[in-house]
């Protein structure tokens, strides 16, 4: 076997691996609605309404002479129930008249809806009532009632909003009920619906991270205006923004005298990252949770898929209301240190979605970071995206924080997979003249172009590291290339890449006004965009690989490997990988699609420790 057939061989052998990888890399996280469960669900619960009454309701029915009137009609037997508790209050009594207004709510769902609002929302009101009572028995019960009451009625609401063209926040308001966020993001009237979790279904986590407690986790919606915002910070949330709550009923006054029914019923909705328990009389409870879903569903149900294909293909999304920038899933969060997470190439944010929901979900972790994601598309020339990533920075941090004056945004960790680590490189480089001279075979004085092609230019070859990145972790980063990008394959896709239209008017003026001979031969044989970036001949990639690190941001290299008689994850090979003066280095089985590996997770929760400690 001579050279050439060796050479093909391995080459054939490294695609054969890339597309096992990419095929490992795709399996995808779905959410939808779960329409057979809900649907047994639905009949379960009327079923268990219509069931005979165990104590403590079934005590106290008996007592009052109720019970037989509470299986006919539970609507009639509660309003007598109330009238002698309101009057002669007793343990437990709260608790059973929270009972018996849920199978009251339950019977009136079919042919009078919006009696059954008013049932369920005094249902998950006494419940709530009965546990601030030291002395009410059977507090899980209680909770239960609440959970199920308050579950009911926001469907209920949401269905006759929807019927009745009002919304459902303004059924809930006719019923006596206000809404209440825990914190300004969470304010009613910045979103416009909500699901419930427990009528979704969540495919493809590694983890799901719930917590049983009292209140019913919910997904809320928010439609996100950055121009017709008033919050500045807007620019920097998805325009279709999905957040975790939980939702919990709180009365103000008690069932004697009827007191609880003199004020508005107030349906709060809480944030379960920050309030995981909540005080009701003498009882601390734990406040239920579902922390995974909403992300879930945040990345599942957008148009990133899409992004994917059209960011690579055309260097450009192309789509209404889609940027490329830096954004925040969750709202901003002083005091905690950025970390950003950078995707490569053909990708997008999906890419961290298993990293983020375990790092967010790592109480040490999640009291000290906060987590960013980086939108790009991928198919443009590495400087210019690396060019954007640095703008991004620069004003999100000027917005969030401009006074500068915040100590944990001067500790940004940047985490960079594949191509998404090179343009991280990037943000801790100075690149002096280097990459103009890579580029360019005049010096940058006797280049002629117009002033806005000049900026261009400069901003994406000519950098200072940022001061406030001070640290980066690389993931199968091609510091070297990949020679998938040199082969057929590679130069086929990079065949298929169309430049934006402002790139194509940067590289038609300055060939305009200072002829073909002004870009280096080496480029000119290759495409000018991302891919042709990526070759391992690349004069690109081999100027930035001599380009030092700043020597005071300390770098980590995680680098997955199929194999050691193949060192490489099929698409970067370990010596393209491998950085010398890393901090440390990390090489484990796996695929170039690894970054959700949960080695992947324990590393870089190992380094965020780390990094705590060091700063």
């Amino acid at each position: 076997m001579g050279p050439r057939s060796a050479r093909t061989r391995r080459q054939s052998g490294l695609l054969v691996c890339w597309l096992l990888a990419l095929a490992s890399g795709c399996a995808e996280v779905t959410t939808r609605d779960s329409f057979v469960r809900n649907a047994l669900r639905d009949r379960v619960e009327r079923h268990e309404a219509k069931r005979t009454p165990v104590d403590p309701l079934a005590s106290i029915l008996a007592r009052d002479g109720l019970f037989e009137l509470a299986l006919e009609d539970p609507a009639a037997a509660a309003t007598r129930l109330e009238a002698r508790l309101s009057n002669r209050p007793e343990p437990g009594g709260a608790l059973a008249l929270a009972e018996l207004s849920y199978r009251a709510g339950m019977s009136k769902i079919s042919k009078a809806p919006d009696q059954a609002i008013a049932w369920l929302r005094d249902s998950a009101a006494l419940a709530t009532i009965a546990l601030k009572e030291p002395e009410s028995p059977v507090p899980d019960l209680a909770v239960q009632v609440h959970n199920r009451a308050l579950a009911r009625l926001v469907r209920i609401a949401q269905t006759e909003g929807k019927r009745n063209d009002l919304g459902w926040q303004k059924v809930l308001r006719r019923h006596g009920v206000v809404l209440e966020g825990a914190s300004p993001d969470l304010a009613p009237g910045r979103f416009e619906d909500l699901l419930i979790v427990e009528d979704i279904r969540v495919s493809g986590m590694q983890h799901v991270y719930r917590e049983a407690g009292i209140g019913v986790p919910l997904v809320v919606h928010r439609r996100v205006d950055p121009a017709g915002s008033p919050d500045p910070l807007d620019r920097f949330h998805p325009r279709e923004l999905r957040m975790a709550a939980t939702a919990i009923v709180s009365p103000i006054g008690d069932i004697q005298g009827g007191a609880w029914r003199r004020y508005p019923i107030t349906l709060a909705l809480l944030d379960p990252f920050v309030d995981q328990s909540i005080q009701l009389g003498s009882r601390e409870l734990s406040v239920a949770s579902d922390r995974t879903s909403p992300l879930a569903v945040q990345v599942s149900q957008g148009q990133l898929s899409t992004l994917e294909f059209t960011g690579l293909f055309d260097s450009d999304f192309r789509r209404p209301g889609v940027e490329a920038g830096l954004y925040l899933l969750r709202p901003y969060q002083p005091g905690k240190i950025p970390v950003v997470l950078v995707h490569g190439l053909f990708s997008s944010p999906r890419a961290y979605l298993q990293t983020m929901n375990e790092l967010e979900n790592d109480l040490e972790i999640d009291s000290r970071y906060q987590f960013w994601v980086y939108l790009y598309p991928t198919g443009q020339p590495i400087p210019a995206s690396a060019m954007e990533l640095r703008a991004s920075l620069n004003k999100v941090r000027d917005a969030l924080d401009p006074n500068h004056d915040d100590p944990s945004m001067n500790q940004m960790v940047l985490v960079g997979h594949s191509m998404g680590g090179l343009l991280s490189k990037m943000m801790v480089q100075d690149s002096g003249l280097k990459l103009w001279e890579a580029a360019f075979r005049r010096p940058v004085a006797e280049l002629k172009a117009s002033p806005r092609t000049r900026k261009a230019l400069d901003d994406a070859l000519i950098f200072d590291p940022l001061p406030f990145v001070k640290r980066v972790i690389f993931i199968a980063t091609p510091h070297r290339g990949s020679p998938i990008a040199d082969q057929w394959f590679g130069r086929t896709i990079a065949s298929m890449i169309r430049r934006t239209s402002e790139q194509a008017e940067i590289a038609k003026e300055i060939v305009e006004l200072n002829g073909p001979d002004l870009i280096a031969p080496e480029l000119r044989r290759m495409p000018l965009n991302a891919i042709g970036n990526l070759r391992t001949d690349s004069p690109i990639l081999q100027t930035l690989d001599k380009i030092p690190i700043d020597p005071s941001v300390p770098y980590h290299s995680i680098i997955p490997q199929i194999g050691k008689l193949l060192p490489t994850d099929g698409v970067v090979e370990y010596r393209s990988s491998h950085l010398e003066g890393s901090e440390s280095e990390l090489v484990f089985p796996g695929t170039h699609f690894s970054q959700k590996d949960p080695v992947v997770t324990a590393e870089l929760t190992r380094i965020l420790r780390e990094h705590i400690r060091q700063f």
